[in-house]
């Protein structure tokens, strides 16, 4: 598991670190620790390697740790933030960019595992995603959190359940073996995979999404596709 730390104080670094590694030891978990003194270099380096997870300061020189996080989420990166802070007035700013945690700073080890316990069994261990491939680098899609997969030439439009869309750069057959039936979803159009989940109503020619989105399905697959609804929402 790829954890990112990100804060100016080389101490505060040091010492998140430090318990960062405690807690993973105590709980057998492997983890790599990737060390920031800056937002830039951090978000630079989340496009490359996908973290699945960011520690971050708040209070920082340049870019802060708020707009280093809503430049996360600029790029409809979901991945899980926990601020670090010597101050509360932030709090209310961190549930705007859908922080997981907020955490006062000097750290306190009890509290800090607790967090990491919660993120990991909420996030790591009940959530399947998958690291596609984008024009700026890697960003990690949650499975149940997509609405519709689309074909677009040599790339693939991702459609999840916020409103939000990111195309990425796999083939749409790789998506067909990642995003399956047994996870919930339906290839109903040689161009389109659909969560089967965020069905909202279907005819024999479209299927409508939770979002209002209208899908086709074509006439080969529109057998398939209902006994697949019917299996998959009553089993």
């Amino acid at each position: 598991m790829k954890i990112a730390i990100c804060d100016d104080e080389l101490s505060y670094l040091d010492e998140t670190e430090r318990l960062l590694k405690q807690w993973a030891d105590q709980r057998g978990i492997d983890i790599t620790p990737y060390r920031f003194t800056n937002g830039d270099d951090l978000i630079q380096a989340h496009q490359t390697y996908c973290m699945d997870l960011i520690i971050l300061d708040i209070i920082m020189p340049l870019l802060n740790g708020m707009d280093t996080a809503r430049e996360l989420r600029h790029d409809h990166q979901s991945v899980p933030i926990i601020f670090l802070t010597s101050s509360r007035e932030y709090a209310v700013d961190s549930y705007e960019v859908k922080a997981f945690h907020y955490l006062m700073k000097p750290l306190e080890s009890d509290h800090l595992f607790r967090v990491l316990d919660d993120f990991w069994e909420t996030t790591h261990t009940a959530r399947e995603s998958f690291a596609a491939q984008t024009d700026t680098g890697f960003c990690r899609i949650t499975l149940e959190d997509v609405d519709y997969l689309e074909a677009q030439n040599k790339r693939v439009l991702v459609s999840l359940s916020n409103d939000t869309d990111i195309e990425i750069r796999e083939l749409f057959s790789k998506c067909e073996e990642i995003f399956s039936l047994e996870k919930g979803f339906f290839k109903c159009h040689r161009s389109y995979i659909v969560n089967l989940n965020h069905v909202e109503q279907f005819t024999k020619t479209q299927i409508s999404t939770k979002n209002g989105i209208n899908i086709p399905i074509s006439r080969n697959n529109y057998a398939a596709f209902k006994e697949a609804y019917f299996s998959y929402m009553f089993r």
